[in-house]
């Protein structure tokens, strides 16, 4: 051929691969003709349900990517350890076929490389189990879990590798090795803290990682644990920020490994400027002056005052303390904060402006004082047991007055204090007034009763014996239950061999009404001394009743008691003072003669009887 017709020939070619196809009728080989299943093993579901499974149906167009699609719908439902699926053009269209293997059940779990790790440890994280449907996404959770063990016991750099299952397709069953590859332990010889100004000692004492040292082998340290590392990060950050260097960053961390068992980590860091606080600038502020909140005013027994004030280092922490010392000072007014859930009308907007030239951060508070709001009701729930006056008498605030937000948290605090509720939430809900607002108190309680029971041995008594029951929200008056009126009830009994000790204890938080407690306390003690050398027993009786008010600030309790008690002393038998009478036949005088064992205290013998204790106490 010509060199000119070559080249026509090449151009015709170029033509026909950049023409458009022609449009042709459908042709039966693009759609699908039928979909076949076929099984690898046990049959792990139904065709049924392979088929609701699928989006491909018969007579449908054949398209790759919703078949993909079908495997990942699959795959999904979590019976499938492998599938995959065949094409075939037939003249009728295209043949599928479906091949899917049910999840072998897994029958063994082997741990093979493990010499400084026990058995036992490493089978606690693995979540694997025998008889549970293989999962190779749980076998490399496993296989990590196994791996963090080693890395918190100091093993850094050992692997774990969950090898490929061994399975037997037929029987649909299937096993796994988990293969351990160990290194030596990699003590920390030195965590030093580059570029740092601050004390090295002050910066260490910030992390929980330490130094390896001569007790390291009792507390668990001075090896490197990853979790615990992360959180050492964040905690240096933070400290220095609360230090005033807004600033910090830590720029890079190095391990370096001066042997195969230890390390060195250098932290290097960048501190950057210490900042203070430059211009405090306060808006909209008509109930308190800008002096107020420098200087403090005493509220509720609590002098508050702003933190950051014009050359005070500046921290994140006191920045959002001072924004709640606000929110306090208005909130214990009445003037609830809108933007902190307190459903009133004031807001406290704060604002801080870093001036990197000056090492300053200029404060800004624009205040918009709202509408003083008041109690209208103060609802409580969620107390099934508890008796609502067991409630209220604690509360600093009551309906018709002052919506003071700082004697609502100490009113929070005391039913804290009380140990009956696992949680107690305050929340303020509208009224029809728009400065009348309802105070609702939700608590949820907890158990407050238990028994203690135990057995213990001494020098003294040998063996003894111990039960206690306690009731920390009891009622005297509510059976079967006995419990809701906040009242305190606690019964033991201590048995041994020598002492014997009963106690009944009850404790009336409010008098008649009053925050007055009244306590009752009803006892017997047994000392029995059974040895051959010991001479005399002891046996009490009695009770105690007391008073006790809180005094001032709530911070300190009076007591005034009362006691009376029957003491008995008895000598042991074979060591009592014998007395006989002797006539002496020559001059007729009658001599008593008194018989005194040799090992007995004369001391102790003029003291034994009874005697009635009575006494008063003061706390």
């Amino acid at each position: 051929m010509s060199t000119p017709s070559r080249l026509a020939y090449l151009l015709a070619l170029l033509l026909l691969a950049f023409l458009p196809p022609a449009a042709s009728a459908q042709s039966p080989g693009s759609r699908v003709a039928k979909i076949l299943i076929r099984y690898i093993g046990p049959q792990p579901v139904s065709d049924d349900f392979i088929r609701a499974n699928i989006r491909t149906k018969v007579g449908e167009p054949f398209a790759r990517a919703i078949v993909d699609d079908d495997v990942k719908n699959l795959y999904a439902t979590g019976y499938f350890y492998k599938i995959q699926v065949a094409d075939e053009s037939t003249p009728e269209g295209v043949a599928l076929s479906y091949i899917v293997q049910g999840k072998p059940i897994l029958t063994d779990i082997k741990i093979v490389g493990n010499k400084k790790m026990s058995l036992k440890k490493i089978r606690k994280k693995i979540t694997s189990k025998v008889g549970q449907p293989l999962d190779l996404r749980k076998l490399f959770d496993d296989a990590q879990a196994i791996t963090e063990l080693y890395e918190k016991s100091g093993y850094q750099r050992t692997t774990v590798e969950a090898l490929p299952p061994v399975i037997d397709e037929a029987a649909g069953r299937g096993s796994v090795t988990f293969e351990i590859h160990e290194t030596p332990k990699i003590k920390i010889q030195d965590i030093i803290f580059v570029n740092a100004t601050l004390p090295q000692k002050q910066l260490r004492k910030v992390l929980k990682t330490r130094r390896h040292w001569m007790f390291s082998w009792l507390t668990g340290s001075g090896v490197l644990k990853q979790d615990q590392f992360e959180d050492d990060k964040d905690s240096l950050i933070e400290f220095y920020q609360n230090k005033g260097y807004i600033d910090f960053a830590i720029q890079d961390i190095k391990f370096d490994f001066s042997s195969p068992k230890w390390m060195v980590i250098r932290i290097y860091v960048s501190e950057g400027k210490r900042y203070k606080v430059g211009n405090l600038d306060i808006k909209g502020n008509k109930l308190f002056t800008t002096n107020d909140f420098i200087h403090g005013l005493k509220i509720d027994g609590q002098l508050m005052k702003l933190k950051l004030v014009p050359g005070a280092i500046f921290t994140p922490t006191d920045f959002s303390d001072d924004q709640e010392t606000l929110s306090d000072m208005y909130g214990s007014r009445g003037y609830l904060d809108r933007n902190q859930g307190g459903g009133g009308t004031t807001s406290v907007a704060a604002s801080h402006t870093p001036n990197t030239a000056t090492g300053t951060i200029d404060i800004a508070y624009d205040i918009d004082e709202g509408e003083k709001c008041y109690i209208e009701k103060i609802i409580i729930k969620g107390n099934v047991k508890t008796k609502d006056k067991v409630l209220r008498r604690e509360l600093a605030v009551y309906p018709g007055e002052v919506y003071d937000m700082v004697r609502i948290k100490i009113s929070k605090s005391r039913l804290e204090g009380l140990d009956y509720f696992e949680k107690v939430d305050t929340q303020t809900q509208d009224t029809d007034v728009p400065n009348r607002k309802d105070l609702v108190i939700g608590v949820e309680e907890k158990g407050t009763g238990n028994v203690t029971v135990g057995a213990g041995f001494s020098s003294v008594e040998s063996l003894v014996g111990y039960v206690e029951i306690k009731q920390g929200n009891f009622d005297l008056f509510n059976p079967p239950t006995f419990t809701g009126a906040g009242q305190k009830f606690e019964v033991r009994a201590s048995i041994g061999t020598v002492l014997q000790d009963y106690e009944i204890s009850f404790v009336e938080p409010w008098l008649l009404g009053k925050p007055l407690s009244f306590g009752v306390d009803l006892f017997h003690r047994d000392v029995d001394y059974n040895s051959l050398n010991d001479m005399y027993d002891e046996t009490f009786d009695g009770g105690t009743l007391s008073l006790t008010k809180a005094l001032g600030n709530q911070r300190l309790k009076g007591t005034i008691s009362y006691t009376i008690e029957d003491a008995h002393v008895s000598i042991n038998s074979g060591f009592y003072t014998n007395t006989t009478t002797n006539i002496n036949a020559a001059n007729g005088i009658h001599e008593n003669i008194n018989y005194t064992p040799p090992n007995i205290s004369t001391n102790i013998y003029d003291q034994h009887g009874t005697y009635i204790v009575s006494k008063t106490g003061l706390s």
